[in-house]
């Protein structure tokens, strides 16, 4: 599966992170953590969405509070190990800017980074080990009302009871919208056109990286070809050669602070939700470290 760029936001009404189903404690293989120059790509509507980072806060003290709830019903339970190496929220959000990355996996999605990898390694580990019982009492009863409930849902609830309703929807729509908007700007159409005449230099003709990224060549394999990681090589060379991800990220953020300037209430919303959501989490880690 070719990857591309990332738009839809995570806001901290949208999500509502679901229990794990029972996976098998087969190793999950780790990708490569991200870059500086992934993590130094921030956009303003990052301060109002959720980012993978916050959202592993979010699981991590659903987990701990889950210790309590399933002691309560006789049951132990043993929390995940902390990830530090989450992706950044725009990694991709302007297809592959890593060069290692363009290196392994080509325009395909690359595994997890190790630190979230080997968590999941160990969710499925734990879950294998889980009897049926443990299972009810930890995410409820498949086929009944309660089939997505248990201490996972008193957990959810439990971080989410102050979290006042936020119009996650607006945002959604203006993710969309920025990029659009500039990828239409005329300054970044120059920059693609930049971007287009490097790589043909290279012998590649793609109006822009995400023409690049989905190549109908790259969704029938599994596997990135020889061919695919040299495009991708070339992509991520003339994106810094061209600067077109500093440009392209630059107009883009000139776009969403117009929004956000548009819309003030809507996004202090959306901003008191995320904050209210992640104090709540924080505070529940706290707790728990320090009933260990």
């Amino acid at each position: 599966m070719a990857m591309s760029g990332g738009l839809a936001g995570c806001s901290a009404e949208a999500v509502h992170p679901t229990p794990p189903a029972h996976p098998s404690g087969t190793p999950s293989p780790g990708g490569l953590a991200a870059t500086d120059r992934a993590r130094a790509l921030l956009l303003p509507y990052d301060r109002y969405e959720l980012t993978p980072g916050d959202l592993a806060t979010v699981q991590a003290a659903e987990d701990a509070l889950m210790v309590t709830c399933m002691h309560t019903r006789g049951r132990s339970w043993t929390p995940l190990p902390a990830a530090t190496d989450d992706d950044p929220p725009n990694r991709t959000r302007y297809g592959v800017i890593e060069a290692a990355v363009a290196t392994r996996y080509g325009y395909h999605q690359p595994p997890a980074p190790p630190g979230v990898a080997a968590r999941t390694t160990a969710e499925g580990a734990r879950n294998a080990r889980l009897t049926q019982a443990d299972a009810d009492a930890a995410f409820g009863r498949a086929g009944t009302s309660d089939s997505v409930g248990g201490c996972w849902k008193t957990a959810h609830d439990a971080l989410r009871k102050d979290v006042p309703t936020s119009p996650h929807e607006v945002l959604n729509e203006l993710t969309i919208s920025s990029f659009d908007n500039a990828r239409k700007d005329s300054r970044v159409r120059h920059v693609l056109s930049l971007w287009s005449a490097c790589m043909k230099k290279s012998g590649y003709s793609y109006a822009s990286p995400i023409d690049a990224a989905a190549d109908a060549k790259w969704q029938e394999t599994d596997r990135p070809s020889r061919q695919e990681i040299s495009v991708a090589v070339a992509d991520v060379g003339c994106k810094e050669r061209t600067r077109l991800v500093e440009e392209w990220s630059e107009v883009e953020s000139e776009w969403q602070r117009e929004f956000i300037r548009e819309r003030p209430d809507q996004f202090r919303a959306l901003a008191l939700a995320k904050d209210t959501w992640l104090r709540a989490a924080r505070a529940a880690l706290r707790e728990g470290s320090n009933g260990r």
